[in-house]
């Protein structure tokens, strides 16, 4: 055997013995699928079921804050939101019984069942300066009103701040 052959076969041993070599592209792709997989299962069984109740309590926060820039933008007063504990909608205080659209929503009664979320019951109205009232006959707010929010099994409050309507 000449030297060349030797080293070769050195090398070819060295090689194939060589320990920590890491993984091979199948293992990859394998462990990838699998995580993935996993991740799809998670998210389709309701894995992401706190996200629930900030995204309820985003949405009415949202709505508040449309109500309030519209009165302002308008010079409207009292734009209200009014929840009875069952649905929750939009109108003008001056006409109660006309509805008001709200973005995001395709009908001007909002059905909490459907949102799957419970509320308590409330009205909140902005005059045409963007401070905010409270009850069916407008009365400006003294403290901060809180409205309570139900959504994946958790619950929360959205606070409504007197003179600026801030709900953080």
């Amino acid at each position: 055997m000449t030297k060349a052959q030797q080293n070769r076969g050195s090398a070819r041993a060295h090689h194939h013995t060589r320990p920590g070599a890491g993984f091979t592209l199948i293992e990859v792709i394998v462990v990838i699928l699998i995580i993935g997989i996993l991740s799809a299962v998670m998210v389709s069984k309701g894995g992401l079921m706190g996200a629930d109740l900030p995204a309820r309590t985003s949405e009415v926060r949202a709505q508040l804050r449309y109500l309030q820039l519209t009165a302002m933008k308008n010079g409207t007063s009292n734009l209200a939101l009014t929840c009875d504990g069952a649905d929750y909608w939009a109108f003008n205080t001056a006409s109660p019984g006309t509805k008001l659209p709200l973005p995001g929503e395709t009908a001007r009664t909002v059905s909490l069942a459907d949102k799957k979320m419970t509320m308590s019951a409330f009205t909140i109205s902005f005059d045409a300066f963007g401070i905010p009232y409270s009850g069916d006959v407008p009365v400006k707010l003294s403290s901060a009103a809180a409205i309570t929010i139900g959504a994946g099994g958790q619950s929360g409050q959205l606070t409504v701040t007197p003179e600026t309507g801030f709900a953080p």
